[in-house]
């Protein structure tokens, strides 16, 4: 996966992340699990510094519609 590649995985990831906090989409139906797999797979310092973050939007917010 090029560097570009993985920039633009992130932001999906992100963009995700930020529709799942909003309500926007359920964290079932945004597919944002598989997203992280191919995050971690191609570069595990970046799914490192977003796990957090990942976790801590889902203990905070109420993501069950």
């Amino acid at each position: 996966m090029t560097a570009r590649e993985l920039i633009k995985l992130e932001a999906t990831i992100r963009k995700k992340m930020e529709d799942i906090s909003a309500q926007r989409t359920s964290l079932k139906d945004s597919g944002i699990g598989s997203l992280m797999n191919m995050l971690k797979k191609a570069d595990e310092a970046s799914y490192e510094k977003i796990m957090p973050e990942y976790k801590k939007m889902v203990a905070e917010k109420n993501i069950f519609r």
